[in-house]
Order: C-alpha cells, then structure tokens, then sequence
C-alpha cells in the first residue's frame, strides 16, 4: 500500500490535474484582479468612423504566460467552420468562425467562439489564411479575458474606458542590446538543467539503501510464508489484468487498442470454427459415399449377360446381339391390299380344312390354335371393330 502511494507522489502528473497551492492561487487571483494601464489598449477605426479600443494578440498571450507561467495554461480549437468564400469582380472575401478552448493546469478552462474576415484580396489561398488565424487569435482573447480583468475583461466597461482615455501613456523604454538575443545557446539555462540533474542523482542515491533494506526484508518474509505455485500465478495473474484495468480504464487509447484486438480474436476463432465445420462435413459425405458404393468397383457386379443376347464365339470374346430361337418376327401392313387368285383359292382349302378338323389347327411351330371363321384383310377387321363400336 505504501509502494502504491510512492509510484503516485512520484509519478508526473498530467496537464489539468497539477493543483495549485493556496499561496500561488492567492497572488494570481489577485493578479488578475487589476485592470490594463493605457500601454495595453490599442485603438483602430470601426464602421461609422468609431474608435474600438481592444488589446493586440502578443500583449495578451506575455499576460497570460505572465500570469499562469509559461507551462501553466494551453489553448486548443474546438471547432472551426468557413462560412462564406465570395467571389466578388476578381477579388476573395471570406469568413470563417473558430472555437478556442483555453485550460489552466489545474483543470479550470473558458471556451468561447472567435470571428475572422478577409476582403478584397485576390488570392483566395492567402484570404483563408487571413480569416482562419483571425478567427482563431479572436477566439483565444475572448476565451483569456474570462479569467479577469488583466487579460482583457476590463475593456468592455465604458467608464473605464473613457478614463483611461485621459491617462497619457508611457513611452517605451529604449530598447537595450544586452537584453537581446544575440547567440543560440543559452548559459543560464544550460546551468540550471544540469543542478536539476544532479539533484535527482543524488535523490536516487539515498532512496537506494531504502530499497535494498525492503528487498530483505521481502526475501525474509517469503522464506519464511513460501507461497504455492497456484496462489503465484493466480496473484501475478491479478496484478496483470489490475494493470491492464487502470491502464484502460485512463486511456481511451488504450481502451480501443485492446477493444480491437478482442474483436480480433474473436473473428479468428469464429473463422477457425467454420473451417472445422466444413471439413468435418466434406469427411462425413466421403464416409457415406464409401459406405454406398464402396471403396472400389466389384468386377462380380459387371458379370452379366444383357437381355437377348448371347455369348459370341468369335476371337474376341464378346458379346453380340442376336434373335433367340423361339421368336419369330411377323410383320403386318394395314394398308388394304389386293389377293390374287391362287392365295384365295389356298385360304379357302384352309378353311375348309379347318372346319372339317373342328375349328383347330395347328400353328407354324406346332402348337394347335383356333381358327377364324371367316378370313378378312386388316380393312374390314378394322370396318367391323368401327361398326361394333357405333352400335354398343
């Protein structure tokens, strides 16, 4: 437990989290209680011939750095729209709005919205250009003069301004060319970080005695309780998913890095699963397909004679269509045709000899069969079976 609030004390804390202490909060309230002398304020003309009082962009920003310490504030933009770029006889004029967001490193911030206009140039690149930093500068000085009335606020009360009016203004100091920046490198701050170094070596050097005497006394606590492999796993286990847990639950990043991989993980083993499926059900139809038709052809199967045909003795071997010998194909035409003398003379010796023998005879092949009482051509059969019809 005590570890725990050692890491915090001496891990660096990010912007907005930094407090400040109840002196430094004391002498910036009172700080941004003042109002601007003349040497602030600027003046320029307005529509109608009016004369606008407002403070410049760099004056504001050496406050502010003044006021909260050059690593003490931040900006950022919300927002930022063009709203019109017009085309007016070869010449841009464009408009844009910005919202300018401006924290303190305690957390404190103010957010307002800044306008920008640009008119009558001919470049259209360098009016967006114009217009979106105006916006922006804008933007930051209404967001800082929030914060009171040495950054700006105190300009919009009109009795203070028709005083300072009358309050003639300082000239400005002659400029001094030691005070300039005459070289890159710079001596005082050079010194200053290598002290910083030092001390924090020397810091690390006297908490290091400390941390041998705990690592002892670590070592004579675990020989004496020897934990068992489970309890070490199961607590490393724990420590790592509390890590992850804190470190999720502070930083988006984090939080959608590990989301990503999760679902990463996931459409693999999904993708994985369904491969498995397919092939098990492309083995299973195999299977079946071997326990229908078997694993190969069996010759017995093809060993077989077709219906009507009779084994060749030629060379070969092979098989041949052929008629068997009990059939006898008879052909008969249904057109009518005429019988000459001789076959009408045989087919009434038939019939005669058909009824002196009872009405049978016997067949080509020896069988007895019944003979017709009367010989007709397939005609008149077919005129008979068309009468028979019309009467029933």
């Amino acid at each position: 437990m005590s570890n725990t609030f050692e890491e915090k004390m001496s891990s660096p804390k990010r912007f907005g989290q930094c407090a400040y202490t109840a002196e430094e909060q004391q002498a910036v309230h009172n700080a941004l209680r003042q109002k601007l002398g003349p040497e602030f304020i600027s003046t320029r003309l307005a529509g109608g011939g009016q004369k606008v009082c407002y403070i410049e962009g760099h004056r504001v920003i050496s406050l502010a750095n003044e006021m909260f310490g050059y690593n003490g504030w931040s900006h950022s933009i919300s927002q930022q729209n063009v709203d019109f770029v017009d085309l007016v006889n070869g010449r841009f004029y464009v408009g844009v709005s910005a919202f300018v967001k401006v924290q303190l490193k305690d957390g404190a911030f103010h957010e307002d919205v800044g306008y920008g206009v640009s008119e009558g140039l001919k470049s259209k690149a360098l009016s967006l250009e114009k217009a979106r930093k105006e916006a922006v500068t804008d933007g930051m000085k209404r967001a800082l003069k929030c914060f009171g009335n040495v950054l700006g606020n105190c300009i919009l009360d009109k009795a203070y301004l028709q005083a300072i009016n009358k309050i003639p203004k300082q000239p400005l100091p002659a400029l001094d060319p030691a005070q300039t920046k005459r070289s890159e490198s710079e001596p005082t701050v050079e010194k200053a970080r290598f002290c910083s170094l030092v001390r924090e070596a020397k810091l690390g050097s006297a908490i290091t005695p400390l941390e041998r005497r705990d690592g002892n006394l670590r070592e004579s606590y675990y020989e004496t309780h020897t934990p068992d492999a489970q309890d070490v796993q199961s607590e490393g286990e724990g420590a790592r998913q509390a890590l992850v847990d804190t470190a999720s639950s502070s930083d988006p990043k984090e939080v959608r890095k590990q989301r990503q991989q999760q679902l990463q993980l996931k459409f693999r083993k999904e993708m994985e699963a369904k491969r498995l499926e397919q092939k098990e059900a492309v083995d299973t139809k195999a299977e079946d397909v071997e326990l229908l038709f078997g694993e190969g052809d069996d010759p017995e199967l093809w060993n077989f004679t077709l219906n009507g045909t009779e084994e060749s003795d030629g060379p070969c071997g092979a098989f041949g269509p052929s008629t068997p010998n009990s059939h006898k194909m008879q052909t008969r035409s249904k057109t009518p045709q005429r019988t000459t003398v001789k076959e009408h003379e045989q087919r009434q010796e038939q019939q005669q000899h058909s009824h002196s023998t009872g009405h049978l005879g016997i067949n080509q092949d020896g069988r007895p069969h019944q003979a017709r009482a009367e010989t007709s051509s397939p005609y008149r059969a077919g005129q008979f079976m068309k009468k028979r019809r019309l009467d029933t």
